[in-house]
């Protein structure tokens, strides 16, 4: 074969490869429009009903996540800067009372310091948050690994225990007050922790909102996943004893 036939194959086979890789670009983008005008349209159908309002963008939210963020992440190793992440700008904004709860859900455009973890510099953050009765000292309760849970109450590094064997063993409890956490913990919400099918992994408190850990939610604006999340949220919160939300 001579070199020109090989050059014209070659050049072929990279026009055919390069139009494939084009319309697979160009159906990938097409499909995923589609899908979000469809979620945006199950939300403008679901919303009034719901009472929920949907803002594309709605910068004033920002202050919620700042608010929080000057709670502490107890989770967290304290390592690195101090300086906490500060919100820019707030998008795909969705608002409103779930079970006679607010809540707000929103996609965050975040401004994270530099810490031993990676390099800061602006990045999306997604929250579905849910307002809790009152304010109150930051709790984390998280499902870890045995072997971590085992060598956190080995080194003392914080994990609180609540006496009761397995929850102890399967969660690492973090908390800005121990009596306020053990209070927190009723048998009935340790019992809905360790039982509940739901996929996810614990919850935080931070101020006046609770989010739960490792949630799942492909596209916040989709009032059927998100229903889910408030629902998880809320069933959280209907374990948790009345009287740690009454003035101290």
């Amino acid at each position: 074969m001579s070199p020109v036939a090989i050059i014209a194959i070659v050049v072929g086979g990279l026009i055919v490869v390069g139009g494939g890789l084009t319309w697979m670009i160009i159906w990938l983008n097409r499909s995923n429009a589609e899908a979000e005008q469809d979620v945006l349209g199950r939300l403008r159908a679901e919303a009034p009903r719901l009472g929920w309002r949907y803002e594309e963008r709605a910068d004033q939210y920002t202050q919620v996540y700042d608010d929080v963020e000057r709670y502490p992440k107890l989770s967290e190793p304290i390592v690195g800067f101090a300086a906490s992440p500060k919100a820019l700008e707030a998008h795909d904004v969705v608002t409103g009372e779930h079970r006679g709860r607010p809540f707000l859900a929103a996609r965050f455009w975040v401004d994270k310091p530099m810490d031993t973890r990676g390099p800061g510099g602006p990045r999306p953050e997604y929250a579905i948050w849910v307002r809790t009765p009152a304010p109150r000292p930051t709790l984390d309760v998280r499902a870890v690994p045995k072997l971590q849970s085992a060598v956190g109450s080995a080194t003392g590094t914080g994990d609180l225990k609540i006496g009761h064997r397995e929850f102890d063993a399967r969660y690492q409890v973090t908390a800005e007050n121990a009596d306020f956490a053990r209070a927190v913990l009723s048998p009935q919400l340790v019992d809905f922790l360790l039982t509940d099918p739901r996929p996810f992994d614990g919850f935080w408190m931070r101020g006046g909102q609770l989010e739960v850990v490792r949630d799942v939610v492909n596209d916040h604006r989709d009032p059927g996943p998100l229903l889910a999340a408030l629902d998880l949220r809320c069933d959280i919160l209907d374990r948790i004893p009345p009287q740690v939300w009454a003035s101290s």
